[in-house]
């Protein structure tokens, strides 16, 4: 039994009887939250109370936690030794001191009373011997957000404890987060107990009040939350100044607590280097595109549906995630209307709303042309930085929401603002589309969700989490899944509100990550009619067995919130891979398939891509479709295939309008 149970307490200084809440958790941990919540709530907890809702003043903690420190041993490094303190009685001093500091809260006859501050934690073990019977509220936040700012318990001499000597301050902060810890869980539980994160506290606000009211026993009020409190470390990693806000020695508590593991840390990251020598790919077999589970091989068109199944279902269960089979009540309208590119096309802005919520929602840019004596084809994608980066177009809609930091567009402050319009308008050329009679429709991927590896606390992942959910399932989605199902979500807004556009004649188009998006898309969704994908490279369209450029150990650490976690199996292991990227794009079978490529892009693998679409030719023969008419590359500039197609041009990762050409050629051989 361990030393410091309410059975071990000694009568020569009896427990404290009265009815008490207290809140433990370290600086920086969002305490004022729930110290809040409770006061308004009616709980008294303490008089004078600081903009913490701390009880202050402090001095009488402090000395209490400083006596506590005389019974902790430092062994070395990260290891204390707490078995003195649980062995012992709170001595008179530490008693005197606690009561001393809770005098109001213990002269109060309100019928609820508590009291918060972070440094109770310190001397946690003897706070549970004083109070037995009170309720415990263990406050949780991720330590990366917990350690950006200053707090009094950084130096943890300041209250008597050892620690390893570190003149970066972050570490110093990392140190005393870990140690807080570390006290915490040495330490029996008491009767009454609850964990609480605070990042559910502010995005799930509702259950975890409903927690919280069944353990306390009465109701709480709802208080007001700023979602920008969760994910600060986000932020804090745009900006070169700061030092990391993430140390090894966090990792136990974050797996514990279902924080999603951070991507490599920069010194890892650099330690890759990428091979760009063909002599240095290794030999490789890849699996047969045809070969069916049972060990039949597909002979014709109408067995492929059953295949195609098959490879569905492995390519989302070991690399993107399987998508949420549950349906979202969605909504469509349109935000505004107008004319563009100097009356040549109609400009819509629609507003597609994931839930009955007013967010998270996606803005669809529509640029249609205006004299078109029909529905016309369209492509649909998603951009990186805003549809206001799309065109110089004064009317488009500055979306509020989180964006990319980014020099070359202007972004300083993870917020869109006008200095970035028509900054991506060769990306997209949206006005030649129009002139060569197609509609363009786009919107920002981090309105579906944010390109950060935020634990899935934002964008549209949360409507799709069961109550009590904790963290993913090895084969859970990720980011590259959900902006797919978005991209679905943007095809049903046309057939809903463009009758300008044919949506049976959509392409989905994507360049790069957002490239391997549109494969997935395509891959899910048959409504697409045809499938382009622009240097997406390893994950996307290039065959991850040749290990050329960009690897799956590379992406996965440097992006894990793209892919589903069994995807993390392959890393440095893509022979063992059950299936590869030829495989994805014949799930586009038959319909038309184009991937480009960019000869100075050697990170995406061009080859690769090549031999990708190649290996998938089986599938379209099946269809009596041809495929690219030829087995080595094309020279530069020449586009080559019938109903898969393929381009190599001069230059480095990018859309250009070459790219573009091309594209409009091949729609408009297949879609009119």
């Amino acid at each position: 039994m361990p030393l410091n149970s309410p059975t071990h307490f000694s009568t020569n200084h009896p427990s404290i009887s009265m009815s008490l809440i207290t809140i433990i958790g370290r600086g920086h941990s969002g305490t004022r939250a729930i110290s809040n919540t409770l006061a308004a709530s009616g709980v008294y907890m303490g008089e004078p109370l600081n903009g913490s809702w701390d009880l202050v003043p402090p001095q009488d903690m402090y000395d209490a936690c400083r006596v506590f420190a005389k019974y902790v041993d430092w062994r070395g490094g990260l290891s204390w030794d707490w078995q003195r303190a649980f062995a012992a009685e709170p001595p008179p001093e530490f008693v005197r001191l606690i009561k001393s500091y809770l005098k109001s809260v213990l002269a109060s006859n309100a019928e609820h009373k508590g009291w918060k501050i972070p440094e109770t934690t310190l001397c946690f073990p003897w706070i549970h011997k004083l109070f037995p019977e009170a309720k415990y509220i263990f406050w949780i936040r991720n330590p990366r957000d917990c350690i950006i700012g200053n707090h009094v318990t950084d130096d943890m001499r300041h209250f008597g404890i050892d620690y390893p000597d570190t003149v970066d301050e972050r570490e110093r902060r990392a140190i005393s987060w870990r140690y807080q810890y570390d006290l915490v869980k040495a330490c029996a539980k008491p009767d009454q107990w609850i964990e609480v994160r605070l990042e559910d506290f502010v995005l799930k606000q509702d259950e975890t009040l409903k927690r919280l009211e069944t353990f306390l026993g009465f109701p709480l009020v709802k208080i007001p939350v700023k979602p920008e409190a969760v994910g600060r470390w986000l932020i804090d990693d745009q900006d070169t100044n700061t030092r990391t806000n993430y140390y090894d020695m966090f990792e136990p508590a974050m797996r514990e607590y279902k924080y999603e593991m951070p991507a490599a840390t920069a010194s890892k990251t650099a330690a890759f280097t990428p091979n760009y020598e063909e002599t240095k790919v290794p030999a490789y077999t890849l699996p047969e595109l045809l070969r069916r589970n049972n060990g039949t091989v597909v002979e014709n068109k109408e067995q492929w549906p059953a295949r195609r199944a098959e490879i569905l279902d492995v390519i989302a269960s070991q690399q993107f995630g399987r998508m949420p089979t549950k349906q979202l009540p969605c909504r469509f309208t349109v935000v505004e209307e107008g004319e563009a590119f100097a009356g040549k096309a109609r400009r819509q802005q629609l507003r597609v709303f994931f839930s009955d919520a007013p967010q998270p929602a996606m803005d669809l840019l529509v640029y249609s042309p205006k004299n078109a004596s029909g529905p016309v084809p369209a492509f649909l994608g998603l951009n990186f930085h805003g549809n206001h980066t799309v065109a110089a177009d004064p009317d488009i809609i500055l979306a509020a929401g989180w964006y990319r930091n980014n020099a070359d567009y202007g972004v300083s402050d993870n917020k869109a603002n006008a200095a970035s319009r028509g900054k991506a308008t060769e990306t997209w050329s949206a006005e030649y589309l129009v002139e060569q009679g197609f509609a363009l429709a786009t919107a920002y991927c981090g309105s579906i969700d944010p390109d950060v590896d935020d634990g899935f606390h934002n964008g549209v992942h949360p409507l799709f989490q069961a109550p009590g959910w904790t963290g993913r399932a090895d084969d859970e989605w990720g980011t590259i899944g959900a902006w797919a199902w978005g991209l679905s979500r943007g095809l049903d807004a046309i057939e809903k509100l463009c009758p300008a556009i044919d949506a049976k004649r959509v392409a989905v188009i994507g360049h790069s990550r957002l490239g391997k998006t549109a494969l997935w898309a395509g891959a899910n969704d048959p409504r697409f009619a045809m499938i382009v994908s622009v240097q997406a490279g390893c994950g996307g369209g290039a065959l991850a067995r040749r290990r050329f450029g960009e690897t799956i150990w590379r992406i996965t650490t440097a992006f894990p919130h793209w892919f589903c976690q069994n995807y993390n199996r392959y890393q440095d292991a893509e022979a063992t891979m059950p299936f590869d990227q030829h495989m994805l794009v014949a799930l586009a079978a038959p319909r038309p398939l184009y991937i480009s490529s960019a000869a100075d892009d050697l990170w995406a693998d061009p080859k690769g891509e090549f031999l990708a679409l190649k290996n998938a030719e089986p599938a379209y023969a099946l269809f009596g479709k041809n495929g690219l008419g030829r087995d080595v590359l094309p020279p530069l500039n020449t586009p080559i295939g019938d109903n898969i197609g393929y381009h190599l041009r001069p230059g480095k990762h990018a859309v250009t309008r070459y790219d573009w050409e091309a594209y409009v050629a091949f729609a408009k051989k297949h879609l009119g």
